[in-house]
């Protein structure tokens, strides 16, 4: 059996990030950035992409340092491990909620697109639908990147449609910039930060990633900058073929129909069946997302367990026979429907706790770059990086904390019951790691 059966290239890691990352978030915005800042709105992209870039660049870093870990190596070895629980435990249950904000994007745009779909309850369908995603992430390694593949090539068809037919409508008249929307422009941020989240996902794949400390940086910088170039390309294209139409209409699931309208004015059937077939793709790139987060997510998982910090440790770390840990995938299965039941789909406390989580993954692993920075010789990356990204997360933090006192605390309080109930398993199942561990994390890299 070849040792590398159950790794994934880099090719393949690549492709996973960029599953994750290219989601719905890239057809939502499309009609918000046109609102606020115009044909500026691309600009946007490109400001998010240079202020993230120390992030990306201390992960990355971090990365080659602890290929085998991710998020809980870096805060553990590099600060403590508890710092390291917090780190990976944020992020898990902050991803989760993500997970259940495009999921339940796609069914709403399902339902409107198919008929049949229309009269069934939307949780119903979300949940159905996870339940298909749990039994499939028990397949192995290769499987699930063929799933990927297939998720990437339906999101790609909208993507690429708009671009190209974007550019043969594009017109010059509608490229000139409205110096006063420059203003908006700090109110599109955030959006933006949510549609780019996910570019850390080697992270979590580190451990199954072939030649690890070599390849699952080079996978973040690759998918960071594709992904980036596309939402910049798309978004300009997009407003240089429809202008102001596209800041007047009422949301993304407008734009296909405005599009598709200017290329085929006088046939309404083909009209009709060209929307039903991107709006498809559509929902199939928000469910590619989720199911990538799903996919990823299960080795955060397995990693607290394999440190024995969740209760049932033993059985979570045990492999299925397509070295799968199964049980890791039931227990986000059961997150997942939590927060389907407690939220019933409702989309801002979700996208609150999707923020919220990772960002302070972010921010704790560039505090431990860092101390790693301050205490190691043999690191060459200049100081002020770890420091910027520090501090740029920090900000990340208090505008989230912000939107909770602004749009409610539900969602704070959700997310603090689930943060205590993992720091509870911590300290009721804190021992010291086995001796063997360490070598045994060195192997699996």
């Amino acid at each position: 059996m070849s040792p590398h059966k159950h790794k994934l290239s880099l090719f393949s890691a690549v492709l996973i990030n960029i599953n994750i990352m290219l989601g719905s978030g890239i057809f939502i915005n499309s009609t918000v950035l046109a609102k606020q800042a115009g044909i500026l709105g691309a600009l946007s992209y490109l400001i998010v992409g240079v202020l993230m870039l120390p992030l990306v660049i201390s992960i990355s870093t971090l990365v080659g340092l602890h290929p085998s870990g991710g998020f809980y190596t870096f805060g553990s070895k590099e600060i403590s491990p508890f710092v390291g629980f917090v780190s990976i435990w944020s992020y898990i249950i902050g991803k989760l909620a993500s997970a259940v904000i495009v999921t339940q994007l796609s069914v709403l745009l399902l339902q409107q697109t198919i008929p049949l779909l229309s009269s069934l309850n939307p949780l119903l369908l979300n949940g159905t639908i996870m339940g298909i995603f749990i039994g499939l992430n028990m397949l192995d390694i290769r499987t699930n990147k063929t799933i990927q593949s297939y998720f990437l090539g339906l999101k790609l068809i909208p993507i690429l449609f708009g671009i190209f037919i974007s550019l043969y409508l594009f017109s010059s008249s509608n490229v000139v910039p409205q110096y006063n929307a420059l203003a908006n422009i700090p109110v599109t941020l955030p959006l933006v930060v949510f549609a780019i989240a996910g570019f850390e996902a080697a992270c979590s794949l580190s451990r199954k990633i072939h030649d690890a400390p070599r390849n699952a940086p080079r996978a973040i910088f690759i998918s960071y900058g594709i992904v980036i170039a596309v939402l910049t390309l798309f978004q300009l294209t997009i407003y240089g073929a429809l202008g102001d139409q596209l800041a007047a209409l009422p949301d993304y699931r407008y734009l296909f129909p405005a599009l598709v309208q200017k290329i085929v004015p006088s046939m309404q059937t083909m009209q009709i069946n060209l929307v039903r077939i991107f709006h498809l793709a559509i929902a199939a790139s928000a469910l590619g997302g989720s199911y990538g987060i799903i996919f990823s997510n299960n080795w955060n998982v397995y990693t607290l367990a394999q440190h024995k910090h969740l209760f049932g440790s033993a059985a979570l770390i045990k492999y299925n026979r397509y070295a799968i840990p199964w049980l890791c995938v039931l227990l986000e299965g059961a997150i997942y429907f939590l927060y389907l039941l407690v939220s019933r789909g409702n989309q801002i406390p979700l996208q609150q706790i999707g923020a919220l989580g990772p960002t302070i993954a972010y921010t704790l692993s560039a505090l431990s770059l860092w101390f790693a920075v301050n205490k190691r010789n043999d690191i060459t990356i200049p100081r002020w990086i770890p420091k910027l990204a520090f501090g740029n997360c920090l900000l990340l933090i208090a505008a989230t904390i912000y939107s909770f006192f602004t749009k409610g605390m539900s969602s704070l309080i959700l997310f603090g019951s689930l943060f205590a109930v993992g720091c509870l398993m911590f300290w009721l199942t804190n021992k010291p790691s086995s001796p063997d561990l360490d070598r045994q994390e060195r192997q699996q890299a």
